[in-house]
């Protein structure tokens, strides 16, 4: 049995080739225009100038609504003490202090062997007395706990000048919210994706 002849087998190589790189490119193609919006998709988003598409995204934005973040924080600051506030220590310091000196005078009793050490012990000695006095402070140091409140849009956009797009999202909150938020909250998802071409 003969083999093909040269020319058939010429015509089937090529022919091989040729459907091979028809596919290729067919593929290519294929896979090009999947990147390319279609018409229907791109007349809802589409606008003929920059001017129209951010006009069109300002509006989305507005009508998005707001919320508000409350952030509660602690201010401490030194103020001096009130007249009423340093007499109220110093009653205070008296009355630690008599307590120490009735303390150290009914130890110096227990201990004493006669009359003349019994009388020497009203003169005893008045440790830490005069640093009693002393520890009064001048100053105080108080806490102000403050809210502040931000309000944000829930929808924002950037201008995407490569894309020539404006590029949107809108955050998973309720229109009109309060949000109570610390340092170590996490920020607040995103809810929609939305562009403005041109």
């Amino acid at each position: 049995m003969k083999g093909p002849s040269t020319p058939a087998l010429f015509v089937a190589v090529v022919g091989t080739g040729l459907i091979g790189m028809l596919v290729y490119a067919g593929l290519f193609y294929s896979k090009a225009r999947r990147t390319i919006p279609a018409p229907s998709e791109m007349d809802s988003s589409l606008f003929q100038s920059k001017e129209k598409a951010e006009q069109a995204a300002n509006e989305w934005i507005s009508l998005g609504g707001s919320y508000v973040v409350e952030t509660l924080t602690t201010v401490r600051r030194t103020v001096p003490l009130t007249a009423l506030e340093k007499k109220k220590l110093k009653i205070q310091n008296d009355q630690s202090m008599r307590r120490k000196i009735e303390a150290e005078y009914s130890v110096c009793l227990d201990k004493a062997e006669t009359d003349l050490a019994r009388e020497l012990c009203s003169f005893g000695p008045r440790e830490g007395m005069a640093v009693d006095e002393l520890k009064i402070p001048q100053k105080k140091t108080i806490q102000d706990r403050k809210v502040n409140k931000v309000e944000y849009q829930r929808r924002e956009c950037t201008d995407d000048q490569e894309l020539r797009s404006f590029e949107c999202i809108e955050l998973e909150v309720a229109r009109d919210a309060v949000v109570r938020r610390s340092d170590d909250d996490e920020a607040i998802p995103i809810k929609t994706f939305q562009q403005f071409r041109y």
